[in-house]
């Protein structure tokens, strides 16, 4: 998956980082969900959405887990 540009360019990249702090968002999170809505965005399917969201949200509560 390919993340959106807010993620690539370091300035932009450092803002939205600010803006996940202050209003306690884990960043990487909202990343890995931007991917997610990236990839099916304009492609008409919804056919294992939920799946893959539950995925990201597994990862998300195992790294939690672990820190």
């Amino acid at each position: 998956m390919k993340a959106p540009p807010c993620f690539d360019d370091p300035d932009t990249k450092r803002v939205v980082r600010q803006i996940c702090d202050q209003h306690r968002i884990d960043s990487e999170l909202l990343k890995d969900l931007s991917e997610l809505v990236n990839q099916y965005s304009g492609s008409g399917k919804r056919f294992g959405l939920d799946d893959e969201i539950a995925g990201i949200l597994t990862r998300f509560l195992s790294r939690s887990e672990e820190a």
